[in-house]
């Protein structure tokens, strides 16, 4: 019923009394990117949830990494700054005042205490040109628009970094099509994962339920011994 509806991606999940992994996500089954370099970490997460979109052994693939917020960066020219004698840090303040909420006083009652915040008027806080409207005052006692001495420039950041063991990291969900075990779609990500020729500082792993079964699996006796039988029959192993 929610597909006609625009801006809205619906993800369905089972709803089950306990969760093994007990970790939340979109869908029911995690693989998160680790990796120092967050830069790095933001090019080739698109790149394997693409990858992973496209493997039939998996559905509604989702990813937490919301890296297109809408931001304005001000660039400071220090050099026509220093001629007017207005001090970097003095815009920072300015910035502050307006945008943010500077605590300018506090009212104290019998019973609560209450703020008085300082900041621009919200008419003027809206659109791209609100900086516009920003003046600094110069060495001079000149007020002099923000425009004058910083480039404006409107880009993309990352809403929030996720991370994980104090690193960067991306995790992509997934759910499994009718007749798909969780096996079947582990062995598809791990060879998908293989063939993009990640970076060596990105390391990828399982999380939550999909964690889970590699755990299980890896504590059966049944799966060694099969394990160590094909190493039995590998041709380097038999040379």
């Amino acid at each position: 019923a929610l597909q006609p509806v625009e801006g809205i991606t619906l993800y369905m999940q089972a709803a089950q009394d306990i969760t093994i992994g007990a970790r939340l996500s979109k869908t029911q089954y995690q693989y998160t990117l680790v990796d120092v370099d967050g830069p790095e970490l933001d090019h080739w997460a698109p790149i394997v949830l693409q990858k992973l979109q496209r493997l039939p052994q998996l559905t509604s693939v989702a990813s937490d990494q919301q890296s297109a917020g809408r931001v304005l960066k001000v660039e400071i020219n220090r050099d026509v700054a220093s001629r007017l004698g207005i001090n970097p840090s003095v815009v920072d303040s300015i910035l502050y005042d307006a945008f943010g909420q500077r605590v300018a006083a506090r009212i104290y009652t019998r019973l609560n205490q209450y703020f008085v915040i300082l900041e621009v008027q919200p008419d003027f806080q809206l659109g791209p040109n609100a900086l516009s409207r920003i003046y600094a005052t110069s060495s001079s006692g000149k007020e002099v628009p923000l425009s004058e001495f910083a480039k404006i420039t409107s880009t993309v950041a990352p809403i929030a970094v996720n991370h994980q063991g104090q690193f960067p990291s991306v995790t992509l969900s997934f759910n499994l099509p009718p007749n798909v075990s969780i096996g079947a779609a582990v062995t598809a990500i791990q060879q998908a994962t293989k063939e993009l020729h990640l970076p060596a500082s990105i390391a990828t792993s399982f999380q939550g339920n999909a964690q889970a079964f590699q755990t299980s699996l890896a504590s059966e006796p049944g799966a060694n011994r099969r394990g160590a039988r094909r190493r039995l029959h590998h041709p380097r192993h038999a040379l």
